[in-house]
């Protein structure tokens, strides 16, 4: 059996944790078994699924100590000790995108086989730093990895500008297409749980409460919207560091009952079904996973340009703005996008499993690529 080092530094209900699982549902596990490296203690939401399926959870707890170098420091010296006792692990890979950098070089010092980079995002910050912090990464990336893997090809050339493209695996961020199907049961769930009138328009957002998923601008555009339209709800999933000051910009905005925390949640196939949009207007951003649960429900997605064109799967249920774009243009988008809903599952079915989103699919041509590297090494 190959047993395969994930880095994900903690399993919780999020993009590329839920693409893993999709997999992880579809392995082969007599012949292949996913175990993963945390750095938190803890208990997240995927923790009692991977241990029903055999995983093992590898938690790397920095001591506390007020000096950050500290503590990042005995981070890789407890992952280059743990490395050291993984003589099973031949594969390892990375999801951590440009923090993965050191642990890939300590992967590749410990002499394991396959070292996989797999990018999950398609921009980063600006500053002077992050130019600096992205440059040495992905140099140390280069030369650490045996393996290049991208949800995208925005996310392959975000990751990997000095990759040659055809050293790059495309591997979509698939999903599970069935738990996604029209499902009659499910068109009420919201409006039954929130008590919301049928007029009143479900829109959602799903994500981490932080500065790359930019729910602050939600709050500004619900302000703006609620001026003249009294019949929206507005749901948004997740938690997050900015979550306290989001329900303080909401009531400073007395725009507080037109908006749902809704927490973590694990019915999120019912929660799709029962909007009638969702938005997105991410300031960092790669191939979202949520973007695609959303499509094959059916939904429209209004969404920013920041997101890759990929997500775009040609169901006429995409709408891009930027975010230098006005609030009446995001307000006219958005009633233009309600418009947009679906019903045609067949045919969502049909071009999504064409593109390579479906999870069982995908899960076998993850077996397929770790055995052709594992051959070739």
């Amino acid at each position: 059996m190959k047993r395969i080092l994930h880095i994900t530094g903690g399993m919780q209900r999020a993009g590329a944790e839920t693409l893993l699982m999709n997999l992880y549902r579809n392995l082969d596990k007599e012949n292949y078994q996913f175990d993963f490296i945390y750095f938190t203690n803890v208990k997240c939401d995927y923790d009692d699924e991977i241990e029903n399926l055999g995983g093992v959870i590898y938690r790397i707890i920095s001591k506390k100590s007020s000096n950050k170098l500290v503590r990042v420091l005995k981070r890789y010296i407890d992952y280059n000790r743990l490395l050291k006792n993984l003589s099973d692990h031949q594969i390892v890979h990375s999801h951590i995108n440009l923090n993965g950098a050191l642990f890939l070089l300590i992967a590749k010092w410990n002499k394991k086989s396959i070292r996989i980079s797999h990018s999950h995002i398609s921009s980063g910050k600006k500053t002077i730093f992050s130019r600096l912090y992205r440059f040495t990464c992905r140099k140390i990336i280069k030369k650490s990895s045996n393996v290049y893997m991208a949800c995208g090809e925005a996310a392959g050339k975000y990751l990997y500008p000095s990759i040659p493209e055809k050293n790059v695996i495309v591997f979509p961020n698939s999903i599970e297409i069935e738990n996604f199907q029209k499902k009659e049961k499910f068109n009420q769930f919201l409006r039954d749980e929130l008590e919301i009138d049928e007029d009143v328009k479900i829109i959602t957002q799903i994500g981490r409460f932080t500065y790359q998923k930019n729910f602050e601008f939600t709050i500004d555009l619900i302000e703006h919207l609620t001026r003249t339209d009294k019949k929206l709800h507005f749901v948004f999933l997740g938690t997050g560091p900015y979550e306290e000051r989001l329900k303080i910009a909401a009531k400073e905005k007395k725009i507080e009952k037109y908006i749902t925390f809704y927490g973590i949640s694990s019915e999120i196939p019912k929660i799709l079904h029962s909007s009638d949009l969702f938005i997105m207007p991410s300031r960092l951003e790669g191939f979202p996973v949520v973007l695609v649960e959303a499509q094959a429900c059916g939904i429209p997605c209004l969404i920013s340009d920041n997101i890759s064109k990929e997500v775009d799967m040609g169901l006429n249920l995409i709408s891009f703005l930027s975010l230098s774009d006005t609030l009446n243009i995001w307000s006219r988008g958005l009633y233009a996008s309600l418009k947009k809903k679906s019903n045609d599952f067949e045919k969502i079915k049909r071009i999504m499993k064409s593109k390579n989103f479906d999870a069982s699919d995908s899960s076998k041509k993850l077996q397929e690529i770790y055995n052709e590297v594992y051959a070739n090494k």
